[in-house]
């Protein structure tokens, strides 16, 4: 019985720690009874090679005794993996929107964009990787959380609503679009800018220079509010208030620049949004340089608008979920305490 013995050994090598034992006495009475309805009489090696063949590798067959497969985190730590994952991800990111707030407001340090972009690639791996660390071992003990929780009632059920559901392609594109300006911001910072002729040097956008530390710090901000939006999938509460305080605070950036953007035509002759278009090039002060800066005005103008109205969509959806949802003083659980 070696053959048996070395298969069902094999075999528990592939098992949880806690039940191996028993598994591997389980298998192995069921090996040997199984040779002999087979054979009625000692069973030969390639009897044993036959039967084992039939069975499989040790690897299958142990994993058929995993009752939820072989996971690195399962089902039943799954949600509670995700729920922390979403704070660890939101506590990094306010972490690092917090040290450069205070060093850019407090210490009056200018926020570098690259460098910002690099401790959010250094930080969030390490703090994910160190909570999937804690996840697997708690995996391979076995460790199930027991949650106490209200009853489910089926009436809590949410209503199906499209506004309520996150637009990803809108998420992933911002994303992408807020990293691509935080690697221009970073990496050509100079290059910000446009050519006034053909064959001229670049005239780099001395208003956008003043205010890269703000611009950095909304597009992290938005970069993370959608890194979680996507995580979470649907609107809430939360994630509206946070996007209207995003929205906030673009508004208050995109109103600074059109503001600068006003100041510096002003200096050269062409303050209104429509004075550049009555009259030629050549008669401003500044030249084809006014015409560059005028239109960076009217693109953030442009934005400025949009995003007051996106705002003002989202303050609507906001009211409307909550009186939907009968939100009062009065709805309000009792406390148990």
């Amino acid at each position: 019985m070696s053959l048996i013995d070395r298969y069902v050994h094999e075999v528990g090598r592939h098992l949880p720690r806690k039940n191996r034992s028993d598994i591997q006495a389980e298998l192995r009475s069921s090996l040997i009874d199984a040779l002999e309805d087979r054979a009625g009489h000692e069973p030969t090696e390639p009897e044993i090679v036959e039967l084992l063949k039939e069975l499989g590798p040790p690897k299958t067959v142990a994993a058929s005794y995993y009752p939820e497969g072989q996971y690195l985190i399962g089902p039943p730590l799954y949600p509670l993996f995700r729920l922390l994952a979403g704070i660890v991800l939101a506590a990094v990111l306010g972490a690092q929107l917090l040290a450069l707030g205070i060093g850019y407001f407090v210490a009056q340090e200018p926020i570098a964009p690259l460098e910002a972009v690099v401790g959010l690639l250094n930080s969030i791996p390490a703090a994910l990787g160190m909570l999937v660390i804690v996840f697997v071992i708690l995996q391979w003990f076995e460790v199930r959380p027991e949650i106490e929780g209200e009853p489910w009632d089926p009436g809590s059920l949410p209503e199906i609503s499209e506004s309520e559901t996150v637009n990803r392609g809108e998420r992933v594109f911002g994303i992408t679009m807020g990293i691509i300006i935080l690697v221009v911001l970073g990496f050509f910072p100079e290059s910000v800018g446009f050519v006034t002729t053909f064959g001229s040097e670049l005239f780099t956008n001395p208003v956008i220079a003043q205010y890269i530390g703000w611009i950095t710090f909304s597009l992290l901000f938005g970069i993370g509010l959608d890194i979680y939006l996507l995580w979470q999938g649907r609107w809430g509460t939360f994630t509206r208030i946070a996007k209207i305080a995003a929205n906030f605070l673009s508004i208050a950036i995109l109103f600074l620049l059109v503001q600068g953007h006003t100041a510096w035509l002003a200096e050269h002759g062409a303050s209104g949004f429509f004075t550049v278009l009555e009259q030629l090039p050549d008669t401003i002060n500044g030249g084809w340089q006014v015409i560059g800066m005028a239109a960076f005005r009217l693109g953030f103008g442009v934005a400025l608008i949009i995003t007051s109205l996106e705002t003002l969509v989202m303050i609507f959806r906001l009211v409307r979920a909550n009186l939907k949802s009968g939100f009062s003083p009065e709805t309000v659980p009792p406390s148990r305490v």
